[in-house]
């Protein structure tokens, strides 16, 4: 019996350390940023995936929204999202591709983390720039 109890006290430590962590892949974290001009509206958007729904939100200027998750086996994860600010809009994939965030961007993500920032002539990623070896804002969209 007192060995049933020891194994449970040291296993329970562990089981709580890994549901934080993604035993089998990476953890990424998307941002998203309203950059819009400071005399503008909000930002509004909606943002989800196949199994997340991550609900409705505004954003005032220089708010930040972001969320984590686990790259699903066999990198099949993706979360689109759908903007508006005033009367303009657009929706599209801000993750899918564990290497690069979204398809075609071509530069590798090396610190797992998605940053998007909504400015007043479209949407921007942050990219690596390995020549450099610094990050810069790439301009991938823009509104409709």
């Amino acid at each position: 019996m007192l060995i049933n109890i020891f194994f449970f006290l040291l296993i329970t430590p562990l089981n709580l350390s890994i549901a934080k962590h993604c035993p089998f892949g990476s953890r990424y974290t998307v941002y998203v940023t309203n950059k819009l001009p400071f005399d503008s509206s909000k930002l509004s958007f909606h943002c989800a995936s196949k199994n997340d729904d991550l609900g409705y939100h505004d954003l005032a200027i220089n708010q930040v929204f972001n969320w984590s998750f686990c790259e699903a086996i066999f990198s099949r994860t993706l979360f689109f999202c759908h903007f508006w600010w005033g009367s303009k809009e657009k929706a599209f994939d801000v993750f899918n591709d564990p290497y690069t965030c979204v398809k075609g961007t071509g530069n590798p993500n090396i610190l797992t983390n998605c940053k998007w920032e909504a400015r007043a002539d479209g949407f921007y990623l942050e990219l690596f720039n390995s020549t450099s070896e610094t990050y810069y804002m790439y301009h991938y969209l823009e509104w409709s």
